[in-house]
């Protein structure tokens, strides 16, 4: 008899549709790759030049597009108002445009990404190639919606299931755009693989938001070279994980 009480199963078989580079989802899984979270910082920022100016490139970009995805709701509740909707009604339902619209730029993020792991393997690296996976923006939309309720759901219970979900799915937009999974399935995938290696993982995050936080400080100069920076790391992390498809590689 199934347990209908057990945690939803993906499958996470995943199958190579084309020769790959660096680590892979099976071992990534089974905790049988070791990452050195420092030594990574450290081969990003002697790998940085070249990096820079695309990335910041491809930032405003996507922040231009976010911007205009966040504030999409405003000219709806005057609209509705204006027509004499209920001013409440109208609010819940602009905050729901808001947040499909803010979930429809995720996949411009996943560019970004994809642009650290071409950079690490000394591919050429264009900013405008953060517009190539809009064509995944329905899956994007439902991994926004699936993640942010599992880690909701995760502060309900008790604040440390959300927190470990928080971390746990740091990995999943990449391998749902790069990877071409299902937002469960990519989910799923981030999960198990960065369980395998949690204090690592986490600390390595932790260090990210300190690095851009401390960044701020000084009239936020210093973030000329620490978003390009921990972009490349993170994305060089990624690839030692799950490597990359032969399409992401290819010129």
């Amino acid at each position: 008899m199934s347990d209908i009480y057990a945690t939803p199963e993906a499958d996470l078989a995943y199958h190579d549709r084309s020769e790959r580079s660096g680590g892979n989802v099976e071992d990534a899984i089974a905790g049988n790759i070791e990452i050195g979270m420092l030594e990574t910082l450290g081969e990003a920022w002697r790998i940085l030049k070249g990096f820079k100016l695309k990335c910041h490139i491809a930032t405003v970009i996507w922040l231009i597009v976010y911007l205009v995805a966040a504030l999409i709701s405003v000219p709806i509740v005057i609209g509705l108002v204006a027509m004499g909707a209920d001013e409440a009604t109208s609010s819940i339902l602009a905050s729901l445009v808001q947040i499909v619209a803010i979930a429809a730029t995720m996949p411009m993020i996943a560019g970004i990404t994809i642009m650290g792991v071409r950079h690490a393997q000394k591919k050429s690296v264009s900013p405008s190639s953060v517009f190539n996976y809009f064509h995944r923006i329905p899956g994007a939309i439902l991994w926004y919606i699936l993640m942010s309720l599992m880690i909701m759901l995760g502060y309900i219970l008790l604040i440390i299931p959300g927190i470990y979900l928080s971390f746990a799915y740091m990995f999943s937009l990449p391998l749902m755009i790069e990877k071409d999974m299902t937002a469960w399935q990519a989910l799923e995938v981030s999960r198990k693989a960065v369980t395998r290696i949690w204090f690592r993982a986490t600390g390595f995050l932790l260090l990210i938001i300190l690095l851009v936080t401390l960044g701020m400080i000084p009239l936020t100069i210093p973030l000329i070279w620490i978003i390009p920076w921990v972009s490349l790391a993170y994305a060089m992390v990624y690839f030692k994980l799950f490597g990359a498809e032969a399409e992401t590689l290819a010129d």
